[in-house]
């Protein structure tokens, strides 16, 4: 009898534990950046780089913010945060950042296309990204927001960016300009941690491309 009543009551208590806190693993596991917009937006403020250059020198920058350049394709991007209009978000106190297109190696896509969001994680120098991995119809905008890691380097000049998972590989440098080849293939050898950006603005300590005198 007793047993049956200890186990009656364990029941009961883990039912009311379910219950009453299901919400929270749910409020725990989702993160800011999961609300990205499934479509790009277009920001202003991007037109030049010398019109980003001259607004971040008047801002106290965070080490990823700046201006990138992509290593494989040469598009221009800005990393810099976003300004958390959403009460969510400001009640989440979440730190966002927005990268954004400064000028792009396929010129249907404007300054100030937003090609993605990423938020930093425990781990320093290393951010959960969002990145759009495909076009819309017209062709301006983008679409299908993809999870990625970004990973600053230790001397904060370049910046690499890998795929989540391991059984697909996203060819997120295709992206632009080459709109028409597939985004996702099959997994291949991973030659390293190559893909990713080099610093343009502020300048590195160290140059990317050294000169010698």
């Amino acid at each position: 009898m007793i047993r049956l009543l200890i186990s009656l009551s364990l029941l009961l208590w883990s039912a009311a534990v379910t219950a009453g806190g299901s919400e929270l693993p749910k409020l725990i596991e989702e993160k800011v950046i999961d609300g990205t917009p499934r479509i790009s937006t277009t920001v202003n403020g991007y037109d030049t780089a010398a019109e980003v250059m001259e607004r971040m020198q008047s801002l106290p920058l965070h080490s990823v913010e700046g201006l990138w350049r992509f290593a494989a394709e040469g598009t221009l991007m800005a990393i810099e945060r976003e300004d958390n209009d959403d009460p969510a978000r400001d009640e989440a106190g979440a730190v966002t950042y927005r990268m954004v297109i400064v000028r792009a190696a396929d010129m249907a896509l404007r300054p100030g296309t937003v090609m993605g969001y990423l938020s930093p994680t425990a781990k320093r120098g290393v951010y959960d990204g969002r990145i759009y991995t495909g076009r819309t119809d017209s062709g301006t905008a983008l679409h299908s927001p993809k999870k990625v890691t970004l990973t600053l380097g230790d001397d904060e000049s370049r910046l690499v960016i890998s795929r989540y998972g391991s059984s697909l590989r996203f060819n997120w440098w295709r992206l632009l300009p080459y709109m028409y080849r597939r985004l996702i293939t099959k997994q291949e050898k991973s030659p390293g941690d190559i893909d990713g950006c080099l610093r343009v603005f502020p300048a590195p300590a160290i140059p990317t491309e050294p000169r010698y005198l």
